[in-house]
């Protein structure tokens, strides 16, 4: 099946991957054959790639043949790419499976133990708006990879053993070390360490220490508990994972968190700032379309470095910034740079076009902090309300890019920051080197 011609030629201006001195940044894998590079929407279109289907009833192929095909596509296109680097699928280091109706994880799972059975990717999984126009495309799978080459300056990719005691809730391991860098998969409030999993939802699911927004009646501790104490849970749960893999809190360089409703943001917000007293790291916040499998509110994706790193969390500032919540501009270690999520500074700016064309002005004064340009980015991820909009940005990111471009991630989300008037936002990588 071929994509929308409009969009596919918009995509296809951006690179497959960037490969910096430490990684290899991968573009959203939109399902499409690594070869032929036309969508595949059902098994027969990566036939012989990846296990074998355990059926052949046309009504049930009909349903996940997408899924499955564009799941084997994306590590397909992924494992060529590493091959061709001097790598493998180990070298990966996080995945972010964006998907349309997470209903059908399950499909992906399958296919990633064929292809990862060991020691598999760090992952965050959630449930998304549309890729494209058409609606065609299921999956959107970007990644980063460690690079082969800097193993020999900076060490193997490791799985590390975070906190022993909460398993994975699916097929991805919890914390992968590459070099300095520590990757964390997606957290969750829901307790592994337990029999059954239980979702975490009232006060009485955590200890004493988490009660700290708990006023003892009911309707404000049934309206704001259930987000309080599953924000609780889940920073306390990834403070156990880096303590576990010699790191802490404090050496998180990025969070991405994704909330199923933009209104729990306050509240969220109230914990994540006792966990964060100062030097909070960047920041990312998002309404998505499903966290979890549960009835999860919350999910927690952070990025951190090893407490004994020779490298040094450093807070990017401009000396004047206003920002929107306790977070950072950025944070630097070593040739990496994450950057918090940036919307239009101006209330006038309406359509997408004018709050894209304000954004890149933010990021371009925020490069030049760190003596660098576009050329700098690694990895740009575009958010927004409706992915229709993203053709109008084409010749301004022709602008902006002239040359060589990053990365490209664009999805569709609810709410693309806690700001409800932003209809796009955007977050970037840096590499420095």
């Amino acid at each position: 099946m071929e994509l929308e011609n409009q969009f596919r030629n918009f995509i296809n201006k951006w690179p497959r991957y960037v490969k910096t001195k430490s990684f290899l940044f991968f573009s959203g894998q939109l399902g499409l054959h690594p070869k032929t590079a036309n969508l595949c929407t059902k098994h027969e279109d990566v036939d012989k790639l990846g296990p074998s289907p355990n059926h052949s009833y046309p009504w049930v192929d009909s349903i996940e043949g997408p899924i499955a095909s564009q799941s084997i596509s994306a590590y397909e296109s992924v494992s060529d790419v590493l091959k061709e680097e001097g790598g493998n699928l180990t070298n990966l280091v996080r995945f972010h499976l964006y998907q349309r109706d997470k209903r059908f994880f399950p499909i992906f799972d399958t296919i990633r133990k064929f292809y990862e059975p060991n020691d598999p990717t760090p992952s965050t999984a959630v449930g998304m708006g549309h890729f494209d126009p058409d609606e065609y495309v299921r999956f959107n799978i970007d990644g980063i990879a460690f690079n082969p080459e800097a193993e020999k300056a900076l060490g193997k990719r490791t799985a590390l053993p975070g906190s022993k005691e909460h398993s994975s809730a699916a097929h991805f391991s919890h914390v992968v070390g590459a070099g300095p860098y520590l990757f964390v998969a997606g957290q969750i409030p829901t307790d592994t360490s337990k029999p059954g999993s239980p979702l975490i939802n009232s006060y009485d699911d955590i200890p004493e220490e988490g009660h700290i927004l708990k006023v003892g009646r009911s309707h404000e501790d049934s309206r704001n508990g259930p987000i309080a104490v599953q924000t609780w849970f889940t920073y306390d749960l990834i403070r156990k994972h880096l303590e576990g893999s010699g790191s802490s809190l404090e050496q998180i360089l990025n969070l991405t968190v994704y909330l199923q409703d933009m209104r729990d943001f306050p509240t969220f917000h109230r914990i994540h700032e006792r966990f964060f007293p100062s030097d909070p790291p960047a920041l990312t916040v998002l309404q998505v379309a499903e966290v979890g499998h549960k009835g999860e509110r919350i999910e927690i994706e952070p990025t951190a470095i090893a407490s004994d790193s020779v490298f040094k969390k450093e807070i990017i500032t401009s000396g004047n910034d206003s920002l929107g919540a306790h977070m950072s501009l950025g944070t630097k270690a070593g040739d990496l740079v994450f950057l918090s999520n940036i919307i239009s500074e101006k209330e006038e700016d309406k359509d997408v076009l004018s709050q894209a064309t304000n954004i890149l002005m933010q990021l371009e004064s925020t490069l030049s902090i760190l003596n660098a340009d576009f050329s700098k980015i690694s990895h740009l991820t575009v958010f927004l309300k409706d992915i229709n909009d993203l053709i109008s940005l084409d010749s301004l990111f022709d602008k902006i890019f002239p040359n060589d471009r990053p990365a490209f991630t664009a999805l569709q989300i609810p709410l693309p920051s806690p700001n409800v008037d932003a209809n796009i936002s955007m977050t970037a990588i840096v590499s420095l080197s």
